[in-house]
């Protein structure tokens, strides 16, 4: 091989690697959107990372656009928010924010499906998957179990009589309608979190231990307006992630 086709040769080679790894670099970077199959959207914002307070708001598509349809107060888990595991890229979190643990009092931020919803009455007239809540009905938080972050009835425990759990059909009836968010639901990694729903809060001035609860005129509001036709979308962020993520996510305006 001559000394010039040895030139050119490397020069291939080059550009071939500079080509690659350029590649790899927008790749990396491109955004990305897990809303973008959603007609229906829950938005939950708080003020802060620590904050057990938040507005949620529901909107609708309608020809590529948001359009508000309502609003109503929200609160979250006792610590505030941390990042979880669901539709959004695990690299959306920023190094100094949190990661969602279990028992860390923490409700999960990001974008997540919202599953099916669980209720003590029959025969409820809504478009969205319902399951009524049977007595033996539980939703085991042991990260410890094969059926961790899984409603399953309590006789799938019955050898286990220690492991942790929730009952669905509680005293205080705060599950008494309750709406499954997919958080670490894709094949469960252990102590990333569980048990994460929607739910009836005791009031305006409480916090949960991870959920996201509203009113229960509210939650019925939200129930009769899901529609799994539009792949409703939940995406819950604190005000610096929902204004770093508004134009990436195609995130209506909202007064924060």
């Amino acid at each position: 091989m001559t000394r010039k086709m040895l030139i050119f040769a490397a020069a291939a080679v080059l550009i071939a690697l500079i080509s690659f790894f350029t590649l790899r670099s927008v790749t990396t970077v491109m955004p990305h959107d897990p809303t973008v199959e959603a007609e229906q959207l829950v938005l939950v914002v708080s003020n802060q990372e620590s904050a057990n307070k938040a507005v949620l708001q529901g909107f609708v598509r309608v020809d590529g656009e948001w359009k508000f349809n309502f609003a109503c107060p929200a609160v979250l888990g006792k610590n505030g928010m941390a990042w979880g595991r669901g539709l959004h890229r695990e690299n959306t979190r920023l190094s100094d924010e949190p990661v969602k643990r279990e028992g860390d009092g923490r409700s999960p931020k990001g974008a997540y499906e919202l599953l099916r919803a669980y209720g003590y009455q029959k025969n409820v007239r809504i478009k969205f998957p319902y399951v009524e809540t049977a007595p033996e009905m539980i939703c085991i938080d042991d990260s410890r179990s094969e059926y961790y972050n899984m409603i399953v009835r309590d006789e799938k425990i019955a050898d286990a009589p220690d492991t942790s759990h929730e009952q669905m059909m509680r005293e205080d009836d705060l599950y008494k309608y309750a709406i499954l968010v997919g958080h670490n639901t894709d094949a469960p990694e252990k102590n990333a979190g569980s048990c994460i729903f929607i739910h009836i809060w005791r009031d305006s001035d409480s916090y949960t231990a991870g959920c996201t609860a509203v009113s229960e005129a509210n939650i019925m509001r939200l129930l009769s307006w899901l529609d799994p036709a539009k792949k409703p979308c939940f995406v819950q962020l604190t005000r610096r992630s929902y204004l770093r993520l508004k134009e990436e996510w195609g995130l209506p305006d909202v007064t924060i």
